[in-house]
């Protein structure tokens, strides 16, 4: 019985720390409705995009709410680029319109 309380105790902490880790991308966080496609985070320079339904200024705004004020923005070919810095990290948001989604790249270096 008590092999049982801790089999599945150790499967709730397991369950937690993956949704944990679903939930943001070297402490990036996602929107909530991202859904992931490709990832690439065994070593840096890491990359992770998702896409999303939300507006391009919903996905701004996320991100300001997030991290604060980017260190530089920039609208390139109706790409967003936000800059950020964080834990000694650079950190690149790339938001794009893909039809009626909103493509988002995450690059942590």
């Amino acid at each position: 019985m008590r092999s049982l309380a801790l089999l599945l105790a150790s499967a709730i902490i397991s369950v937690a720390s993956v949704n944990a880790v679903a939930a943001s991308f070297y402490q990036v966080p996602l929107a909530s409705d991202a859904r992931e496609f490709a990832r690439l985070d065994n070593k840096l320079p890491a990359v992770l995009s998702y896409f999303s339904k939300q507006s391009m200024s919903q996905l701004q705004q996320f991100y300001q709410q997030q991290l604060g004020e980017p260190s530089n923005s920039t609208m390139i070919h109706g790409r967003l680029n936000l800059f950020y810095r964080l834990n000694q990290q650079q950190v690149r948001i790339l938001i794009s319109e893909q039809n009626d989604w909103r493509q988002v790249d995450i690059m942590v270096q």
